[in-house]
C-alpha cells in the first residue's frame, strides 16, 4: 500500500517543518490514515484505487493524519484551553471521513 500523502504535505497542513525528530511520527500518521482509507474502501486487489490517488482521497488522508497527529493532545477525549475551556474530541473518529469516501467504496455489506 502506498500512502496517500507525504510527510511534507502533513507538516504543511500542521504548519510545522519536517525535522529528524518528527519525520517518523509524521509518516506514521499518514500510514495510519492511509490504512484506514484502504480498510474503509474495501477494494479488492484486482480493483485498487487509481494511482495516483484521487484528490478527495488525498485530502481525506491529510485530514485524518492531522487528527492522528493531534490525538496525543486529546488522549482522554478532551482538550483544555485557557481561552475556550474544555473542548471534547469528536467521537465518530473515522466515520465522517468515510462518508466522503463513499464514491470510492467498492463493497457494501449488511451489518
Amino acid at each position: 500500500m502506498e500512502p496517500y500523502a507525504t510527510p511534507d504535505e502533513l507538516a504543511s497542513a500542521l504548519r510545522i517543518k519536517v525535522t529528524p525528530d518528527n519525520a517518523a511520527q509524521l509518516a506514521s500518521c499518514i500510514a495510519a490514515a492511509s490504512e484506514e482509507i484502504d480498510h474503509y474502501c474495501d477494494r479488492v486487489s484486482t480493483a485498487p484505487l487509481p494511482d495516483p490517488a484521487p484528490e478527495l482521497v488525498h485530502q481525506v488522508c491529510l485530514a485524518r493524519a492531522v487528527e492522528w497527529w493531534k490525538s496525543t493532545d486529546a488522549a482522554f477525549g478532551a482538550l483544555g484551553f485557557d481561552n475556550t475551556g474544555v473542548l471534547t474530541a469528536p467521537t465518530d473518529t473515522f466515520a465522517r471521513h468515510g462518508r466522503s469516501l463513499i464514491p470510492y467504496k467498492a463493497q457494501f455489506g449488511v451489518g
